[in-house]
This record gives structure tokens, sequence and C-alpha cells, in this order.
């Protein structure tokens, strides 16, 4: 069942890559901009050692990332549906909801950060059992807390296809970033457009793991 339900993702995702890159560029490029006007995220010295981190660019991602899983969650549903709306419909959507967004991925991230102080399994296993939240959160108008509630009790009876899943699609976004960035830098150098570019393919390839979820959340959690 876990290959079946990845096997599915991949076919969905390869076929609307159009529709899910009109969605994840603008999100892309608004974040390398802002890195390069305030400098990136990790810091690093003249050897390449990294002495810090920016926490103005740090602080934007982590706003800017709620408002870009809404607008790909809304992405999602509306070619599900087979609406003919626009981008502009999802990035809307995702202004209206901001505020419950991230609320949500706050409360997601403080209870992963209890996990990772568990060791890395817990924390992907509590990713997995709450990542219906934000789709609750947008595609049902629930509040953060409900929605977590709801997501935690919809994804136990499939929790651990959707975990294996979620490591499965994890790895090989994990993989096209690491050749995507070798091969971009090894072939045009490193400078901010090749960083740009490898930013819109990376970005891209992160949302398998939204269809993902999806697929498990339209099978598991319809009310």
């Amino acid at each position: 069942m876990i290959l079946q339900r990845l096997k599915e993702s991949l076919y969905f995702w390869r076929r609307h890559l159009a529709a899910l890159f009109v969605i994840s560029a603008p999100f892309a490029l608004i974040g390398e901009a802002f890195q390069w006007l305030v400098g990136p995220v990790i810091v690093n010295d003249a050897g390449g050692q990294v002495v810090g981190f920016n926490a103005a660019s740090m602080l934007f991602l982590m706003m800017l990332r709620p408002l870009a899983e809404g607008a790909l969650i809304f992405q999602l549903s509306i070619i599900q549906r087979g609406d003919g709306q626009g981008p502009w419909h999802s990035i809307l959507a995702a202004f209206l909801r901001f505020p419950y967004l991230l609320g949500t991925y706050f409360l997601m991230a403080l209870a992963v950060s209890v996990g990772w102080m568990l060791l890395f399994f817990p924390a992907f296993w509590i990713y997995a059992r709450l990542c219906f939240a934000p789709f609750r959160v947008m595609l049902r108008g629930d509040t953060p807390l409900n929605a977590l509630r709801t997501a935690f009790t919809r994804s136990g009876p499939c929790q651990w296809h959707l975990l294996a899943a979620i490591l499965l699609a994890g790895t090989l976004v994990f993989a096209v970033a690491g050749f995507t960035n070798s091969l971009l830098v090894g072939v045009l150098g490193d400078h901010p457009g090749v960083l740009l570019v490898a930013s819109l393919v990376v970005s891209l390839a992160a949302t398998l793991v939204n269809v993902v979820a999806f697929r498990f959340w339209t099978l598991h959690d319809q009310d």
C-alpha cells in the first residue's frame, strides 16, 4: 500500500507540474530576493565555515512558509476538482487564512521540536500525525487547535503508511536537491543566479511531500 500511494502521488505530481510550479515558484523567488537584500539565513566566514544565522531572513522565511503551504494546499484542491481557477485564487485564499495557518504551523513546529529532543524518529512520526491539520485549516475552515486534534485522530488508522510514504518522498526530494545543487554549481559556478534556479527546482520537487499528504488526506480525513 505504501508504494501504491507513493506511485499515485508521483503520477499526480508529474501530471500537474505546471499547476504546482506556478504556486511554488513565486514563493521561492520571494524568499531568494529577501535573502539577496538582507543576507542569507546561514552566515559563513571567508573559509566557508558556518559562523551564525541571519535572524531577519530566518524569521521572514518562517513567516513565508505557512502562506506558501496554504496556497499549495488550495491549489491541490482546485486541481482535484478540475476547476479553471488561476493560481491567484489559491494565493488569495492563503492570505485570508494566514493567521490560522501561522498558528497551526507554529503549534506543529513546537510539537515536532519536542520530537527532535527525543531523537529524529519521533519528530517524523509527530509530523505525520499532524500533517492533515493545514488541510483542515485551508479546506475545512477549522481553527488551529481543532485542526490539530482532528488531524491526530484521523491520521491514526494510516499513520505508519503515511509516515513511510512521507519519508520516501522526502528522501526523493533530498536527493533531487543535492543533485541539482551539485550539478548547477559544478557547471555554472556558485553565484546568486545559480542558487535562484536551484531554489526553483527544489521548491517544485518539495511539493511532492505535500501531494503525498494530500493523497492520504483525501482518503482518510473526509467529513
